[in-house]
């Protein structure tokens, strides 16, 4: 009994281990995929512990079991998994090995038959594109299962990411119709991704709406992500540097990091909802953070460690976030979040729906595989339906502004020809008014022009007045000379009667010749006097004067500092002035010679600035100290292109808040009857109007007051 029942165990776990080998995969239409993930057995060991070597020497050491997704532990590399299971060929085709992409790094793949290693073919994403015998993100191998053979397959694989790693059998033809498939799908896709980013670029030149733009590099982005679990971009862009897939992992959080500004700008949560414009920044930083983080745990991680991951996690709550705030922004009246909401919700969906079907939930089926492209897809209409109705909302806003102004427009017309109709009649009244001003302002200044006139005339008569009180100084001493000398010539006259008569010949030619040397000199002081005379003639001319004439300028300056001063003591009834004992000085320039001018008019410019001059002089005498020495100085100078006439007094000088006035008609400091404020304004038009020259002053209040004269030397002799 004890040897059956040992023969009885010995059955029982024969049958058993049989029973744990899979039935192999008959490939009998060459039409059909063949399912060999779940008619496989599955060994898990340490990752470099078991070679292809041991395995076919001592099979019975490894006990393989069903395949199961819940067996297979993602990104674990501390892993790796062993796939088992026989493959019998009962067509006429050649059979290949389809392993769907799911981005397992390192898949190897050992045909036996009949316990001898037959080829060995090396797959995954970080194997170089040259160990490829097609595209890479087709991963295909051939097989050596010819028609009525059976062989045995083992797949390694390490550096999964999945539970859901399907691999079928397939003819040729049926191989060749499922990449064409794929082909045309992911073809599809992309030109489509490729449509929707020019699309965007287009609208954001026309419209330059920061969300446009932002959407376009989402959608790039968006493109590039998926790509990437389709294994196209290490297929277009690194394929003989397959390392950077692993660091190209960050492109999930780069698409997230430009969602949330899309988000932003979209919605315009900084002017609608603040605080979740706020609550989108954070998301934003926590995004940067784990895209850093990724990127130093792709670099640190080294052998099996497994690499943490939080991008996923916060694109969950970016997720929630993006969701709640389109629905507040819809619900406060901005339509277009209906579609970003709508948009954001199949994505998510389509996340789902592909991590069951990574999880084994879900059975492989183009449908789940593609869910993430037909979800984007999906996804990337509804956005680019969004920005289309706020296009269009914004045109209908514009449309109605437009019209809003047209409007206003219309009304202002009606209101500016009502205004104009008023105003032409207000106009009107108020023409008549102004013609009737008019013709009496007319009066008022023929009125005026008559009386400034008179003003003008006694202002020169006035002049006129002073320089004849100074001539009066000047004519008494040839006056006096005329008589002294008539005189003495009566007396010798008398004298030479007698002589004549007492025929005292000698003594009538002494007196003869004393008489004649009378005579001229009372010639000589009656031509000095009628000088004098003359002088005062010239000045008294009204107008110009006459023409332009070579003119001493330094006699008719000499001539008039003394003519003004004996003029000013002359004035002088109560005899303040007896001691005033001026100095006159006069430096002047031999060099100025002969100048064309009219010297009536200079002569009146002389005048007036000798007599301000005098007069500030006398006043500061009365008020200062016994020491003062009242000084006018007149100084003439040449130069290259002019002459340069300076007058000089050592008087208070001019206050600064009246000098800007000095020039001005009719503006005078003078107590009322000592002037009417006309002398330097006539002054000024003289120099700069008749003459082309110029003049102005220098001052220092309480010291000194200088007036500067410039004659042009353009029609001047010397």
């Amino acid at each position: 009994m004890p040897i059956k029942r040992c023969y009885l165990f010995a059955l029982l776990a024969f049958l058993l281990i049989s029973s744990l080998r899979a039935a192999p995969v008959v490939v009998q239409d060459p039409a059909q995929s063949y399912n060999l993930f779940n008619a496989s057995t599955l060994l898990e060991t340490k990752a470099g512990s078991l070679s292809m070597k041991a395995l076919l020497q001592n099979p019975e050491r490894y006990q393989f079991v069903p395949t199961q997704h819940g067996l297979i532990k993602p990104y674990y590399r501390q892993f790796e998994y062993w796939f088992r299971f026989e493959l019998t060929n009962q067509t006429a085709s050649d059979l290949f090995l389809h392993f769907v992409y799911a981005g397992t790094e390192y898949i190897t793949v050992y045909e036996v038959a009949d316990g001898k290693l037959l080829e060995t073919y090396q797959l995954g994403t970080l194997q170089p594109q040259r160990t490829y015998t097609y595209l890479k993100s087709n991963e295909v191998c051939p097989t050596s299962v010819r028609q009525g053979q059976t062989h045995v397959f083992y797949v390694q694989m390490r550096g999964v990411f999945t539970t859901a790693l399907p691999i079928y059998a397939q003819a040729t033809g049926m191989l060749l119709q499922t990449l064409h498939r794929d082909d045309l799908f992911y073809g599809l896709y992309y030109g489509f991704i490729l449509i929707i980013i020019i699309y965007s670029l287009l609208l954001y030149v026309r419209l330059r709406e920061n969300d446009t733009l932002l959407y376009s590099i989402w959608v790039i982005f968006m493109g590039l992500q998926l790509a990437l679990f389709r294994g196209h971009t290490n297929e277009f862009f690194w394929p003989s540097n397959p390392a950077i897939e692993r660091y190209a992992t960050v492109l999930a959080g780069l698409t997230g990091l430009v969602h949330i500004p899309f988000t932003l700008a979209f919605l315009r949560l900084r002017q609608r909802a603040p605080l979740f414009y706020k609550l989108g920044i954070g998301i934003l930083i926590l995004y940067a953070i784990g895209i850093v983080l990724n990127l130093i745990g792709v670099s640190a991680s080294v052998g099996e460690s497994r690499r943490l991951d939080f991008v996923p996690q916060i694109a969950l709550l970016e997720g929630i976030f993006s969701v709640t705030a389109g629905i507040i922004i819809f619900r406060r009246g901005f339509r277009p979040a209906l579609f970003y909401v709508i948009g954001n919700l199949v994505f998510f969906a389509s996340i789902f729906l592909f991590l069951a079907y990574a999880n084994g939930t879900l059975p492989y089926s183009f449908w789940t595989y593609n869910s993430l492209h037909l979800g984007s897809g999906i996804e990337i209409i509804l956005f680019t339906l969004a920005l289309t109705n706020k296009v269009n909302l914004l045109k209908q806003q514009q449309e109605a502004a437009v019209q809003e102004q047209l409007r206003l427009t219309e009304a202002n017309r009606q209101l500016v020809a009502q205004q104009n109709t008023i105003l032409e009649e207000k106009v009107s009244l108020r023409t008549a008014e102004l013609h009737s001003q008019k013709e009496e302002l007319q009066k008022t200044l023929t009125t005026l022009q008559a009386t400034q006139t008179q003003l003008i005339q006694q202002a020169k008569l006035a002049s006129l007045g002073e320089v004849t009180a100074g001539i009066a100084h000047e004519i008494l001493n040839p006056l006096n000379f005329v008589n002294n000398f008539a005189k003495m010539s009566v007396e010798l006259a008398d004298e030479l009667k007698e002589g004549v008569e007492t025929n005292d010949y000698p003594l009538v030619t002494d007196l003869t010749g004393d008489i004649r040397k009378n005579l001229q000199s009372i010639a000589q002081n009656g031509q000095r006097a009628a000088d004098i005379v003359g002088n005062m003639l010239e000045h008294a001319r009204t107008g110009t004067s006459g023409p332009r004439q070579p003119t001493d300028l330094n006699a008719l300056a000499d001539r008039y500092i003394h003519l003004s001063y004996h003029a000013l003591l002359a004035k002088d009834k109560s005899g303040s002035l007896a001691q005033l004992n001026a100095q006159l000085i006069t430096d002047l320039d031999p060099k100025v010679g002969m100048i064309d001018l009219v010297p009536q008019d200079m002569g009146r410019v002389l005048q007036n600035l000798f007599n301000n001059a005098f007069y500030e002089v006398a006043q500061k005498a009365r008020k200062q100290p016994a020491d003062y020495q009242p000084t006018v100085c007149v100084r003439t100078e040449r130069t290259k292109n002019e002459v340069k006439l300076t007058v000089y007094d050592n008087g208070a000088g001019i206050p600064v808040s009246i000098r800007p006035k000095i020039f001005q008609p009719f503006f005078t400091t003078k107590p009322t009857g000592q002037g009417i404020g006309l002398g330097l304004s006539l002054s000024y038009d003289i120099v700069t109007n008749g003459n082309g020259g110029r003049i102005d002053v220098h001052t220092e209040e309480g010291n000194f007051t200088e007036f500067h004269v410039y004659l042009p030397l353009s029609s001047s002799g010397s």
